[in-house]
């Protein structure tokens, strides 16, 4: 007898677990059958394992074990277990999250084998091809059939790319949802980390892991422009893979950052809770440094997330080390809100999208 699901949900990064917990959570609490599927695209244990202890989530149904191979290679191995994980149940929907590599993935295996498609934090856009993450957001969005945005501005940009907006709706954004929920933890938590770390001073927060930034020079500017705090601020750096790296193989040198393995998800939230300011080239950090009230600057030439950047809580700023140091600077010297809302950024879109998919 072939099992039937109300839902499958496909995951394979960090990111993409912290949007998918709510609406698994809201899911199963309103008796939906969901086979929650990992495609194992993440294997660091700080940046995989760790988040269903920290978000108090259940451990997926299947891990297809994807191999830690190039991105071509990778996609190919997710997209042909999909389809044969697809062929042998009867799914009603597929969900899939933000723009990484198995998100798309999961899309074209859903569409291959007819399932419905639904696309959380749908229509953010940066304008940039150059970058992976927004050719699979294009192309997401294109074969999706219903599109769940986090702002008002992605619907701008879907609707320029002539998608039927009876498919779009504006549900808000789902990492907030966790965060929200976990705040107090992540609050409580801050002290803690800063001893196990032996931080002692105000402290940085800093995230690299575009390829467009892992060259010599653009670390070389960046790790410079910091260096010139170091003297009244602890920079920490939690690293990604691929940063780590490429540090040890290009021999980078720096001084007094502090290099360390990558965090669970509450230990890291609660530094960027307790920062003085955050430097990045993630997008969600751009989005929950926004929602805390923090001090953001944005290494980069553009973000898919503008809102942000109107709000005032982050600032694009490139990789120029004179403009990385006056940027720090300005940042140092303004306040933000503590209170900064954005429309249904309120810890309330998983019911919306549940109400979406089964109201």
């Amino acid at each position: 007898m072939i099992k039937e699901y109300d839902i499958a949900l496909v995951v394979g990064t960090r990111p993409n677990f912290v949007k998918a917990a709510p609406l698994l959570k809201k899911l199963e609490e309103n008796k939906k059958s969901v086979l929650f599927i990992h495609t194992g695209q993440h294997f660091d244990k700080n940046m995989s394992n760790n988040i269903f202890e920290d978000l108090n989530l259940r451990s997926p149904d299947l891990n297809l074990d994807a191999p830690k191979d190039s991105q071509s290679k990778q996609f190919q191995y997710i997209v042909e277990e999909l389809e044969k994980v697809f062929n042998n149940f009867i799914i009603d929907k597929v969900g899939v999250f933000g723009d990484v590599t198995s998100t798309l993935a999961a899309s074209i295996a859903a569409k291959n084998t007819n399932k419905y498609l639904f696309h959380v934090e749908s229509g953010l856009r940066s304008h940039n091809l150059n970058m992976p993450e927004e050719r699979n957001r294009i192309m997401v969005d294109a074969i999706s059939d219903l599109l769940l945005i986090p702002s008002e501005e992605a619907m701008e940009n879907l609707l320029n790319e002539k998608v039927s907006a009876d498919k779009i709706f504006n549900v808000g954004n789902i990492m907030i949802d966790t965060l929200s929920e976990n705040k107090e933890k992540i609050i409580e938590n801050l002290q803690e980390v800063k001893e196990q770390l032996n931080v002692t001073k105000p402290f940085f927060v800093m995230t690299l892991h575009r390829p467009s930034n892992l060259t010599d020079n653009i670390l070389n500017n960046i790790f410079q422009a910091v260096g010139k705090f170091t003297e009244s601020y602890e920079i920490i750096l939690p690293a990604h893979p691929r940063l780590k790296n490429f540090i040890d193989n290009q021999k980078i040198s720096f001084k007094n950052i502090h290099l360390i393995a990558p965090l669970s998800y509450i230990d890291f939230m609660s530094l960027v809770y307790g920062s003085s300011l955050v430097l990045t080239d993630s997008g969600g950090i751009q989005e929950e440094t926004t929602y805390l009230g923090k001090n953001c600057l944005t290494l980069r030439e553009e973000t898919e997330r503008p809102i942000t950047v109107t709000k005032g809580t982050n600032r694009v700023i490139g990789i120029n080390k004179e403009n990385i140091i006056n940027e720090i600077n300005n940042s140092l010297e303004s306040n933000i809100l503590n209170e900064t809302m954005i429309k249904y950024w309120d810890g309330k879109t998983s019911d919306r999208i549940y109400e979406i998919l089964f109201g």
